[in-house]
């Protein structure tokens, strides 16, 4: 998905509190430094229905 495209308001904001986009995984903000997840962060991630990790930007789930 195009960041342009995307509907994701991070990518319109001035400073995103997150690194990476949970729809698109396009970094949104650079400046963040990127963290390394759990797979009990990513599992709760998931469950809220996110595309990308918005702190590691890995995909989450798979495209269909």
């Amino acid at each position: 998905m195009n960041p342009t495209s995307c509907p994701n308001m991070n990518h319109r904001r001035p400073n995103p509190p997150v690194r990476f986009c949970s729809q698109c995984g396009e970094v949104v903000q650079g400046d963040l430094p990127l963290k390394r997840c759990s797979e009990k962060e990513h599992a709760r991630r998931r469950r809220d229905r996110e595309t990308f990790c918005v702190q590691c930007g890995e995909r989450l789930v798979e495209e269909r």
